[in-house]
């Protein structure tokens, strides 16, 4: 949660807060997120074992773990002071849900960050034969004094000491300076971290975590939409031999109809800054959906893999998911391909492979036993594929020589949001890339589904809430569908 939507819900927080100030957070179950089973709980998209999640923070590969943290509320399903939660996993799909890991303090709340394995000690928190795990952190004040901190743990993340010398980055007199992300710098051969500064972001290197200095900024020139930018990430990606550099922001509201997305550049990182060597014409969208935001990439990993907030903050509050507010998308690892001459972003779902049942071909108007699935659609031309239910509700997807559309207006239930009833809200499209034929594949997780088109050049995520579990496939067109289980 940011300072911006901090202020537009100071009485959801005051009321949360009273309601909830002599409660104290539960232990987080050591159990996989499978093992939960409320109705609209996903079972291989991670979810909190109970109260509120948003963004990803401090993503870490270390050892053959996955450490991911996420801003936190422990106290309530509604928004409130950030804390960082933590779920660890081998393979991304099942979780195990660890303590929380930072807590407020007189800096004020934890907000978004980032974490590194610094496997050389440069921040000396740790013994060349224990690196320790960085977090680099927001520290959000009360008042709205944003800065950054850090954190060190020595014991593979399962415990945080914070650093005396917070906060290691103070800030310039400026609102909304948030979320550093941590990166190696290979041309400094230091640490660097990206972070959000109004509408632009801002580049500092340090050498040991501790003292950074400014080395560069980003934008607001070559962005083609107005917002505030939130959570930067900064990657290369390997093409053809050479790296390519990818920037990530999402955006509170990122164009003409206030949707939050996420924006990506794609260009090369000098040491200092990141340069738009790649300029597009029109604004890169990481996700076309409404139920994607904040998505980094884990640190240290092998492949590049980012998970996002499967959420959308104009309704996240209210969704009928009882015991629980928020998920994750799937991870997703990214490539580039080229797309009619220019470098495109590819996507493809990451930790399933294992999971996947052998897909098999499928007749129009299958029944559908189970309601984690996948099906991989390939066609030419118009068409039209449907999930239903028996109480006659369905959730639509379109395709046509020029766009993909995936409508939730009649999905399931959605009076809980005057939001999530509207128009704007219930329809979600992407502009086709490619021309001719066409593939699809949807992977559908009891209350979320994220389609994956063409390859994975255009992704649309959506959570809806059937009232009984889609039970049939159906469509319209010249069309190709097999489906394969999830057993997770």
């Amino acid at each position: 949660m940011k300072y911006v939507l901090y202020l537009a819900i100071p009485l959801i927080i005051i009321l949360s807060m009273a309601s909830c100030k002599n409660s104290k957070p539960k232990a987080e179950a050591q159990d996989t997120v499978a093992a939960f089973q409320e109705k609209y709980r996903p079972q291989f998209h991670f979810s909190p074992a109970e109260h509120w999640m948003n963004d990803p923070n401090g993503m870490v590969y270390v050892d053959g773990v996955y450490h991911f943290f996420y801003q936190k509320y422990p106290y309530d399903t509604s928004w409130g002071p950030m804390h960082w939660g933590h779920a660890t996993s081998r393979d991304l799909i099942h979780w195990e849900h660890q303590p929380i890991a930072l807590y407020p303090d007189e800096l004020g709340f934890i907000f978004s960050g980032s974490a590194v394995y610094d496997t050389q000690n440069s921040s000396e928190y740790g013994t060349n034969e224990n690196p320790p795990i960085i977090a680099i952190y927001t520290s959000h004040h009360k008042d709205g004094l944003e800065q950054q901190s850090i954190a060190y743990s020595n014991d593979k993340g399962r415990h945080f000491e914070k650093s005396y010398l917070n906060p290691v980055i103070k800030n310039p007199g400026i609102s909304d300076f948030r979320d550093p992300k941590a990166f190696w710098n290979p041309v400094r051969r230091c640490w660097s971290l990206v972070l959000a500064a109004q509408d632009r972001v801002f580049f500092y290197a340090s050498q040991d975590m501790k003292n950074w200095e400014k080395t560069g900024e980003f934008g607001p020139e070559g962005n083609h939409v107005k917002g505030v930018w939130e959570c930067p990430d900064l990657f290369p990606i390997e093409y053809k031999g050479k790296n390519v550099w990818v920037l990530v922001v999402s955006m509170t509201k990122a164009s003409e109809d206030d949707h939050c997305k996420m924006q990506y550049f794609l260009g090369d990182f000098d040491g200092e800054k990141f340069l738009c060597t790649c300029p597009s014409d029109e604004p890169r969208w990481l996700d076309e959906g409404f139920d994607n935001y904040a998505a980094v990439t884990f640190q240290n990993a092998k492949d590049v893999l980012l998970m996002g907030w499967g959420m959308n903050w104009q309704y996240a509050a209210q969704t009928p998911t009882e015991e629980y507010c928020g998920q994750a998308t799937l991870a997703r690892k990214l490539s580039l391909t080229e797309v009619d001459g220019a470098l495109t972003l590819a996507a493809a779902p990451a930790g399933l492979e294992k999971f996947r049942h052998s897909s098999y071909p499928i007749e129009n108007h299958t029944t559908i036993r189970t309601e984690t699935f996948g099906l991989k659609v390939s066609g030419k031309g118009d068409a039209k594929i449907c999930l239903k239910n028996s109480v006659g509700q369905k959730l639509k997807i379109y395709v046509s020589d020029t766009k993909i559309t995936v409508d939730r207006t009649m999905a399931g239930y959605k009076e809980f949001s005057e939001h999530f009833m509207t128009e704007k809200y219930s329809i979600s499209t992407a502009a086709r890339k490619k021309d001719g034929a066409w593939n699809l594949e949807l992977v559908f997780d009891v209350s979320i589904l994220e389609l994956f088109a063409e390859d994975g050049v255009d992704a649309i995520s959506t959570v809806v809430y059937p009232e009984t579990p889609y039970d049939r496939v159906s469509w319209k067109g010249d069309l190709s569908v097999e489906l394969y289980e999830i057993d997770a």
